[in-house]
């Protein structure tokens, strides 16, 4: 029997909302120096999801509490950065200021699921078998003058990325394509290798992917219904679809947050990725946090 999640989406609404403050504090290393501001938002989305991990301020604190709720807790290599015991896959990006560029993902093709066969999965997963489990992509878009959110989406992968068979595809096209050269196609994890391009065999072609993924606001903007959220506050936008929404064992009680006006929740069709012609249910929660 596959484990219950031990923390969701909706766990991690709450806590930024009773937290109130989406301004991202330095976190200490054991030996006292401070993390890269790179990794602020990525701490600050775990420590939401890992309720009573946000009180700590040294890492190794925080890992104690990390490993109550999560199956992987991240690196610099792997995708995604991290995931939950009996959940979701989490995946933090951040951007500056009002950008609302595409999401680099590097040499990860975006995901709608993963899978334990999936491409950058890490192998020492601390969870039971597991079949599936879904993706979220995290946009945070970030005051760089006082390091304040100006604002975060939680988007599932389900409600913008394609199957992965849509990528899997392309790339066995791609090698297609470099195999139907004079070149020998060679094994890889990368989208192509080949051996010999050249008529004396002396050069060699490696192909890398690079993808991206537009941010969740260009996606999802027509959707939002809200323009009573103060201009200095910090947006917070959860999109999921409304299947995943009803099978959360855990739904927290938001009912102060809806009675102030704090969160709003809106039922919404969006466009199915592997059908643009259908659409599908989903949910908006729009709230936002002084």
């Amino acid at each position: 029997m596959a484990q219950s999640p031990t923390t969701n989406v909706l766990v991690a609404l709450k806590n930024i909302l009773d937290r109130n403050s989406s301004i991202l504090t330095p976190i200490f290393r054991s030996n006292g120096s401070v993390n890269a501001a790179g990794d602020s938002l990525e701490y600050f989305v775990k420590d939401m999801f890992c309720t009573g991990a946000s009180q700590y301020q040294y890492e190794h604190e925080k890992m104690i509490k990390y490993n109550e709720y999560l199956s992987w807790t991240g690196n610099s290599s792997n995708f995604p950065d991290f995931i939950v015991k009996g959940g979701v896959g989490v995946e933090p990006k951040k951007l500056n200021n009002q950008s609302y560029s595409s999401l680099a993902l590097n040499s990860s093709y975006p995901k709608d699921y993963i899978y334990p066969d999936s491409q950058n999965l890490p192998r020492e997963i601390n969870e039971e078998e597991w079949d599936r489990k879904e993706v979220i992509y995290v946009a945070g878009n970030l005051n760089t003058q006082n390091n304040k959110l100006l604002s975060l989406w939680f988007a599932y992968g389900n409600t913008m990325v394609a199957d992965r068979s849509t990528y899997l595809s392309l790339i066995d096209e791609i090698r297609e394509a470099v195999a139907s050269t004079n070149a020998t196609l060679i094994g890889s994890r990368e989208l192509a290798r080949a051996k010999g391009i050249d008529p004396l065999k002396l050069s060699n072609l490696r192909v890398r992917g690079m993808y991206e993924l537009e941010h969740p606001h260009k996606v999802f903007s027509d959707y939002i219904s809200r323009d009573d959220i103060p201009t200095d506050a910090t947006k917070i936008f959860v999109v999921m679809l409304t299947d995943d929404y009803i099978a959360l064992e855990e739904q927290p009680d938001f009912s102060t947050h809806f009675a102030s006006g704090k969160l709003k929740k809106t039922e919404i069709y969006i466009p199915n990725p592997n059908n643009p012609s259908e659409n599908l249910e989903a949910v908006l929660f729009e709230g936002w946090t002084d």
